[in-house]
């Protein structure tokens, strides 16, 4: 069933894919302020080796997706330094 709110229509469709069909990709997330559209949006767009999200006139949505992208890269950071450092101590 369809909300008449598109934002969360996209969301439901975005968390509804699996994930091993966004994991090993580079996630893009891009902003957009439009004077010419009224509606907030969020679309999301899979290619081969990426995952393009791009949010329409809603700063909060944006910033929202991308914190949680920062801090996974974050984690991501740590946990190899991690790994290079247990390397370094067994050797």
């Amino acid at each position: 069933m369809k909300s008449k709110n598109k934002i969360m229509d996209s969301f439901e469709e975005f968390i509804a894919l699996p994930l091993s069909i966004l994991k090993n990709r580079i996630i893009q997330i891009t902003g957009f302020k439009s004077d010419f559209v009224s509606s907030k949006s969020i679309n999301v767009e899979l290619t081969d080796d990426t995952v393009h999200i791009n949010v329409v006139n809603s700063e909060g949505a944006y910033n929202l997706l991308s914190s949680v992208i920062y801090k996974k890269q974050m984690l991501k950071k740590q946990h190899q330094k991690e790994k290079k450092e247990q390397t370094k101590t067994a050797v």
